[in-house]
């Protein structure tokens, strides 16, 4: 049995009308007549009585009609649940930094899981550099990055741009405001060189004008959490992305600096092999809707 016959039999029932249907399934009159005849020729009854009123279901018809929507209904979910199995031995494979990975993907991933829930999602912190090189070497499936990828065998698409700020300790004796000479007068707290945040920051002072050889770096530390908690320590004062920052201001617990001529925007990208979209629609389509949704879903 045919199942866009029994598609087509609900569709004439409910509108009572087969010339309707017809118009509404974008076919001929006379087509949908042929599939219906087929249809009572396979069953072996009059499905409808026809009058100047429309059509109506015989008895026969209306037990069709009964057991037509619950086939339907059975066929429908059928390819749903078969869907639903090959997705179930799909993962994604997150490669981030720091910043992204603690404090931008968290409630993102929470609206992904939501819209994907057969998708496995894997998260793992790196450096931007470390995040190329795996994605490179196949080791995963989307990488989230400081910056435009730099090997070519990546794709990059911007996602977010993030505004650096100086901070220093809510209770911290420094000024609100200082001059780019005052700034080598304190203890900073710095990412290590690996990081491309530090790069994209000294190029930044450089061209500034501010010598990186006289900044007083007190130590570099390899996580943004134990950077934040120094300064609130007052150990010394930090250059860090707004979004890791935000819950520490509220609080009361660091306090923004304005230095001098500082106006620092940092940009995130995506970075993903550019056979992705070849290899594996659904995985393109799981990435293309990360990337819509992520400045939406900070947390």
């Amino acid at each position: 049995m045919n199942i866009d016959n029994l598609r087509m039999f609900i569709q004439i029932v409910s509108l009572g009308s087969i010339s309707k249907a017809a118009d509404q399934m974008h076919i001929s009159q006379s087509a949908l007549s042929q599939q219906l005849k087929a249809l009572e020729s396979l069953l072996n009854c009059q499905l409808l009585e026809r009058s100047n009123k429309g059509v109506r279901p015989t008895s026969a018809g209306e037990i069709v009609h009964k057991y037509a929507l619950e086939i339907t209904a059975t066929y429908d979910k059928m390819l749903k649940d078969i869907n639903l199995l090959d997705w179930e031995t799909k993962n994604l494979n997150i490669l981030a930094t720091s910043v992204i990975c603690s404090y931008a993907l968290p409630c993102t991933l929470y609206h992904v899981k939501k819209n994907y829930p057969t998708f496995v999602l894997e998260m793992t912190a790196l450096p931007s550099s470390l995040v190329e090189e795996q994605l490179s070497s196949g080791h995963g499936d989307i990488g989230f990055i400081v910056g435009q990828p730099k090997r070519k065998d990546l794709l990059g698409k911007k996602v977010i741009s993030d505004r650096m700020h100086l901070v220093a300790a809510h209770n911290s004796p420094v000024p609100k405001q200082i001059t780019k000479d005052q700034l080598v007068s304190y203890p900073l707290l710095m990412l290590p060189k690996i990081h491309r945040t530090r790069t994209l920051l000294e190029n930044y002072l450089t061209q500034m004008g501010i010598d990186l050889s006289s900044l007083r770096i007190l130590y570099n530390l390899d996580s943004i959490e134990s950077i934040k908690l120094s300064a609130i320590n007052g150990y010394g004062l930090a250059f860090l992305p707004y979004m890791t920052i935000k819950k520490e201001l509220y609080n009361k617990q660091l306090r923004i600096i304005q230095l001098e001529n500082f106006e620092l925007e940092c940009e995130f990208y995506t970075a993903r092999p550019q056979h992705t979209d070849k290899i594996n629609p659904d995985l393109a389509q799981l990435i293309t809707y990360i990337e819509k949704i992520l400045a939406d879903t900070i947390c």
